[in-house]
């Protein structure tokens, strides 16, 4: 036990940046540290001939619980400085300074109400068997709603009543009928099954 405590200590400290495709994402617990960080990865992408876009490159600090304020770092990438910003979108997940999931459920929230109204407006008059495909296939994903842990209960509640409105109007169901005797009739999946996975 105390081996395995060990080697994820020593890769929490060895962590600092993740990448996907081109996508580059680099952090670390102080500026100075930072700064060299992005000095290394400015020096290794000219050896290769690759150029940073500065204009997308952006830094975020997250704020700790007690802190009321945060002083905003000035870093520099290829003789420019990074722009600071409050909220980011990251490989579609929105991150905010104060470690909250409520914008990225608000994300997700308005993709349920545009699925839906569009499902609605093009497939309303199809059979159960062709809704229940639909349902499944642009309603239920919900994109990394698994890394969701820091939340208000009212943003889940909102988004507890898009995922039955979507399922109201795709089924053209009255307002005031059962939408979990529904979606158990038609093996739907109920949105905290949903969001735990499978």
């Amino acid at each position: 036990m105390k081996s395995i405590s060990r080697v994820i200590t020593h890769l929490q400290s060895l962590l600092n940046h993740l990448m996907f495709a081109d996508d580059i994402c680099v952090f670390c617990p102080s500026v100075r540290r930072l700064q060299r960080i992005l000095d290394v990865c400015r020096a290794d992408a000219e050896s290769h001939g690759i150029i940073f876009n500065c204009s997308k490159t952006v830094c975020m600090t997250f704020k700790a619980k007690s802190a009321k304020s945060t002083a905003t770092p000035l870093l520099k990438l290829g003789g420019q400085y990074v722009k600071s910003v409050d909220q980011y979108k990251y490989l579609g997940i929105v991150l905010g300074t104060e470690l909250s999931d409520d914008k990225d459920i608000q994300r997700q929230l308005r993709y349920q109400y545009c699925a839906a109204n569009k499902l609605r407006a093009c497939f309303s008059r199809c059979s159960n068997a062709v809704n229940n495909v639909l349902f499944r296939s642009f309603c239920t994903p919900m994109y990394a709603s698994q890394l969701w842990c820091n939340f208000r209960k009212s943003y889940m509640q909102r988004l507890r009543l898009a995922y039955n409105f979507g399922c109201r109007a795709l089924y053209n169901l009255p307002w005031r009928a059962s939408v979990s005797s529904h979606q158990v009739q038609c093996n739907i999946h109920r949105l905290h099954s949903t969001l735990v996975g499978p």
